[in-house]
C-alpha cells in the first residue's frame, strides 16, 4: 500500500513539473541508442523515475533497491513505473545482485544506481558500479539532478521531494569508461572520477 501511494503522489507531481535537460554527454538528447549506467545520488532517488520517462521514455531500464523494508517500497515504485528491480546491496545479496545487473544489461537494460545507497556516507561513491561498468562493459552517466521548490527530509542523505510545478533540472555528465582489464588502483580512479563529476552535476559537496 505505501508504494502504490508513493508511485501515485510521484506520477501527480511528475505531470507538473517543469523539466529541463543539460546534456554534456549529447547521448540522451539524442535518443540514446546504447544502454549506460545511470548514476544517482541517493537522495534523488524520488526524482529518478519522473526524469527517465520524461526524457529517456520507455527504454529498458532496472534499479537496484536495497534488499530492506525501505527496499520494499522503493522496490515497488520501481516496478508501477513499468521498470525492472534487483534487489541487493554491499551487505546483503550482494553478489545474487552483481549477477542479475550483469544479466539485464546483456539484455539491453540500462543501469540506475545511487551509488552512496543505501545507508551512505552521503555523496560517498562505492566502487560496485565501477566494477559492474568493468564487466558489462557499459559506460557511466553521472546525474545530478535539481529541484525547486523542494522538502528535504531529515534522513541521513536529506531526502529530496519535488513539489508541485517546481523546475526539475536533470544535468547528465560525460560517459565514464572502465576498461575491462581494470586493477584496484583503477577501479578507484574511476571511482573517484564517477564521485567528482555527480557532485560538481548536483551543485553539492555536503
Amino acid at each position: 500500500m505505501v508504494d502504490w501511494i508513493l508511485y501515485i503522489l510521484l506520477r501527480v507531481i511528475g505531470f507538473t513539473l517543469r523539466y529541463r535537460l543539460i546534456d554534456d554527454s549529447g547521448l540522451v538528447s539524442a535518443g540514446m541508442e546504447k544502454n549506460y549506467i545511470f548514476a544517482f545520488w541517493h537522495n534523488r532517488i524520488l526524482l529518478m523515475p519522473n526524469l527517465y520517462l520524461h526524457f529517456v521514455g520507455r527504454k529498458p531500464l532496472t534499479a537496484l533497491a536495497s534488499a530492506s523494508r525501505d527496499g520494499n517500497y522503493a522496490a515497488g515504485v520501481v516496478l508501477r513505473y513499468g521498470f525492472a528491480c534487483v534487489r541487493g546491496s554491499t551487505s546483503r545479496r550482494a553478489n545474487q545482485a552483481f549477477l542479475e545487473l550483469t544479466r539485464l544489461a546483456k539484455d539491453g537494460y540500462s543501469v540506475c544506481i545511487t551509488p552512496d545507497g543505501p545507508r551512505g556516507p552521503i555523496h560517498v561513491a562505492q566502487a560496485g558500479m565501477v566494477k559492474l561498468a568493468m564487466v558489462t562493459g557499459l559506460p557511466i552517466l553521472p546525474v545530478g539532478a535539481t529541484v525547486e521548490p523542494c522538502i528535504r527530509l531529515k534522513s541521513w542523505d536529506r531526502t529530496i521531494i519535488p513539489l508541485p510545478f517546481a523546475r526539475c533540472t536533470a544535468h547528465v555528465g560525460k560517459p565514464i569508461i572502465v576498461p575491462r582489464d581494470a586493477d584496484d588502483a583503477t577501479v578507484e580512479k574511476c571511482r573517484l572520477e564517477v564521485q567528482r563529476a555527480m557532485i560538481a552535476l548536483s551543485g553539492e559537496s555536503d
